[in-house]
């Protein structure tokens, strides 16, 4: 079957679907790790503002001196915004201070940071701050994922942890970059549809137009061939059927010897005419063209003017009607029948003796019966004429 497909020009639609279906599988994988990076992006610059949020809050901090805990939670810290997907966490060395708001405070204070602090990346990101410089890392708590900026500063002789952790969903799920990204996903889903649909469109209309063209080869193939049967049917019947073919005298005696074998072709007839000079072999059996059958075996002496014509299962009483339509200045020599093989040879004989006993001469091999047209006939008279 491929090899078949291969030679006939057809797509094969399956190898088509799998080849697309890779191609399609490589963009969406691509365009997820774009989109990957293009959230990531985002995330990256909202962190690089959050970490300017917290470098200003430590900064407020610094700005007066002989603060207690007490009075940095309450005159700074409570007063920023905090929700359940973006607060603020503080501690001293170890010491939970402050997480989120009032409630969440009493639930860690006295507690180490390790104990709300409990995923490894939460856990690094913590461990991993640096004195007075602000870093950010994405962290996950509590089965979310957060942005986390925070800093080590010294205030009073003391060292503190400050913290914002911001909710990455609060982030991507805004209203404009949802849309944006949705956009983008209509989009490639569209493309690579297009993508994944088109070459099996094109690869299937291109099937059928080949089927097309083949079958008209077909066609025109079988129509061809019956062409060919049918001129090579009629060549043939031109060769072989007697009313188009015209022998010389010297074909009867092969025609004679075929007959012979064949019982059911009897009786048969000869009608013997002598046409006049005016008239020509074309003339007299073309203008009687459709009067001879198929059964009527016409032969001529061009030399002397004679017409034969042996009529296969044909009594006497048709040859004499046969006779009597024929149209020509023509002399009706004689009507002769066999009824059998046995006489045959002596009806013959006695036809040729009503003609004068030709001398059956042909000019040509004999091997070949001669089929003569008007021009052969004024070679005849020609001749005839000079002697």
């Amino acid at each position: 079957m491929k090899n078949t497909k291969r030679k006939s020009g057809l797509i094969s639609i399956p190898l088509i679907l799998i080849v697309m279906l890779i191609v399609v599988t490589a963009f969406v994988a691509l365009t997820y790790f774009e989109m990957q990076r293009y959230e990531d992006g985002i995330l990256d610059v909202c962190a690089t503002q959050q970490d300017s949020y917290v470098q200003l809050v430590i900064d407020q901090i610094n700005l007066k001196e002989n603060r207690t805990d007490q009075e940095i939670i309450e005159s700074i810290l409570s007063t920023l915004d905090s929700s359940s997907n973006r607060y603020w966490t503080f501690s001293k060395d170890q010491t939970m201070l402050y997480v989120k708001d009032a409630l969440e405070t009493n639930r860690y204070q006295a507690l180490t940071a390790n104990s709300y602090y409990t995923t490894d990346s939460s856990m690094d990101f913590i461990s991993n701050l640096e004195l007075n410089k602000v870093k950010h890392e994405r962290i996950f708590l509590d089965n979310k994922e957060y942005i986390a900026s925070g800093a080590l500063f010294d205030y009073e002789g003391e060292q503190y942890r400050i913290c914002l952790l911001t909710n990455t969903t609060v982030l991507l799920d805004n209203n404009k970059f949802l849309g944006s990204k949705m956009e983008l996903i209509i989009i490639f889903v569209v493309v690579y549809s297009a993508v994944f649909v088109l070459p099996i469109i094109l690869a299937i209309v291109n099937n059928k137009n080949k089927k097309k063209v083949f079958s008209t080869e077909a066609d025109l193939k079988n129509a061809n061939d019956v062409i060919e049967v049918l001129n090579e049917r009629l060549v043939k019947d031109e060769i072989y059927d007697n009313r188009l073919n015209l022998f010389n005298f010297t074909a009867i005696d092969k025609f004679l010897e075929e007959y012979k074998k064949q019982v059911k072709a009897f009786p048969i007839s000869f009608i013997a005419f002598k046409y006049g000079q005016k008239e020509t072999v074309s003339n007299f059996f073309g203008a009687n063209c459709i009067l001879f059958g198929k059964r009527d075996i016409k032969f001529y002496d061009g030399k002397n003017h004679l017409a034969l014509i042996m009529s296969v299962k044909c009594d006497n009483e048709k040859a004499k009607e046969i006779a009597k339509k024929v149209k020509a200045d023509a002399e009706l020599l004689s009507v002769e029948t066999a009824r059998s093989r046995l006489d045959l040879k002596m009806i013959y004989d006695r036809t040729m003796r009503a003609m004068g006993n030709p001398e059956i001469v042909s000019p040509i091999s004999s091997d070949k019966p001669m089929r003569p047209d008007s021009r052969t006939e004024s070679r005849y008279r020609s001749k005839d004429d000079k002697s």
